[in-house]
């Protein structure tokens, strides 16, 4: 890398030195260690997969070998290597398309690229323009989702989701078979055709909009889908929002400073574990007192950080101390409406927002409270608690202590209640 940026540095730019048709191309992976200088002066170019089943589809035939005649029309079984190779594009574009739907896609997200799809393609092409008996289908599914795409894949859950994927487009079936159906759509099959030009309008019929049933997904795979869009959607909004000038500057640190007084005005203590220990000592035959104080421990945990980060946030813009890193990602954090990332370190899981969040978590503070000054209540809330699976085993235990039952004998039943409308 310093050897790059040497020679980098050293290329001249003035006309009379220089080719006028000079062009320095440079291909690399993501790394921390590329040189900033050659970024900042060169232009930056990405080659991200197009988005879509039907764009993935038309740029995987527009693309080499496929959009080679020579290479698609080259092979001894024809029709059987044309059917095989849809398949395998269709199988490259649902795959790809997976990723956007996060961890229910893929475990882990993979970055499968073309020179995937063109190794494949190769290998069909040489195994059926050489075997004029029979498709080895068992060795084409062993190259394409164990080698060439399995290569990438880690997860072993993910290793079985790709083989069992691929089944579906390299089969008997879609040779043998002219309505064989990639989906419960009835729409998404292999084309009847095997001339190029027709295969590329049966494409371009696709819908803009696909149903998740294509790629082996639940319908409400697409909740999942469009809220993650969204999110990425506002945060490279708020990424791209300017923060310079005084004046803005200076409305941002009112906006804060408004929010933080805000919060902290009604915003409660920590609990006295002390006090709350000796109201409800550890008992062998109640052990809701024991998750009580364990409940409170956390909480206090959570709420020294609430208050402690919103004081350091105040004194900072105060010119009090200095504000760290950390600091200065959660005032971004709280300016977004967002909650802060050393909140979350220390507290319960939950996706909603700072304003949302703030009011959860005084009603789940009030809710203990109200525990230790009245007493044990009637009904619990369930989901208020820190760690819902101390609260639960702590039930079991009170059942087995009380009727002298190994605890591994008892278990939860549900009634679901069914009630008319009227």
């Amino acid at each position: 890398m310093p050897t790059l940026e040497k020679i980098c540095e050293e290329l001249n730019p003035d006309p009379k030195f220089t080719h006028p048709e000079f062009r320095l191309w440079l291909t690399s992976y993501p790394s921390p260690d590329f040189p900033v200088a050659i970024l900042q002066s060169g232009v930056k170019m990405t080659n991200e997969p197009p988005k879509g089943l039907r764009a993935n589809l038309m740029r995987s035939y527009l693309t080499d070998p496929i959009s080679d005649a020579n290479f698609f029309e080259s092979c001894r079984r024809g029709p059987e290597f044309k059917k095989l190779l849809y398949g395998l594009c269709f199988f490259h574009a649902v795959i790809q398309e997976r990723r956007k739907f996060g961890p229910l896609g893929w475990n882990i997200p993979y970055e499968f690229t073309d020179s995937d799809l063109r190794i494949s393609a190769r290998q069909l092409h040489m195994f059926l323009h050489e075997d004029s008996e029979l498709v080895p289908f068992d060795a084409l599914k062993y190259l394409t989702a164990e080698c060439n795409y399995g290569g990438r894949v880690t997860d072993d859950k993910d290793r079985r989701l790709i083989t069992t994927l691929l089944n579906d487009y390299y089969c008997q079936g879609i040779i043998s078979d002219e309505n064989y159906t990639f989906s419960s759509i009835q729409f998404y099959k292999a084309p009847r055709t095997n001339d190029y030009d027709e295969i590329l309008e049966f494409i371009k019929g696709f819908p803009l909009i696909v149903e998740p049933e294509v790629f082996g997904l639940h319908a409400n795979a697409d909740i999942t889908k469009d809220i993650g869009e969204t999110n990425l959607l506002l945060d490279s909004l708020l990424l791209c929002q300017s923060e310079s000038g005084s004046s803005e500057s200076s409305s941002q640190e009112d906006v804060l400073k408004k929010l933080i007084d805000s919060i902290r005005s009604d915003f409660p203590g920590p609990f006295d574990i002390q006090k709350a220990s000796e109201k409800y000592p550890v008992s062998y035959k109640e052990s809701m007192n024991t998750v009580l104080t364990q409940e409170l421990g956390r909480f206090n945990n959570l709420i020294k950080v609430v208050i402690s980060s919103l004081e350091n946030i105040r004194d900072a813009m105060d010119g009090k101390i200095l504000l760290s890193a950390q600091l200065e990602r959660a005032s971004k954090s709280l300016y977004d409406g967002k909650v802060p990332e050393m909140w979350m370190e220390k507290s319960y899981p939950s996706l909603k927002p700072l304003g949302g969040y703030i009011k959860d978590l005084k009603e789940r503070l009030d809710f203990f409270r109200r525990w230790i000054e009245d007493g044990q209540p009637n009904v619990y809330w369930l989901s208020g608690f820190f760690f819902t699976q101390s609260f639960l085993t702590g039930v079991l235990q009170n059942f087995a202590r009380k009727y002298t039952i190994a605890i591994d004998l008892v278990k939860f039943d549900f009634e679901v209640i069914l009630r008319k409308m009227l």
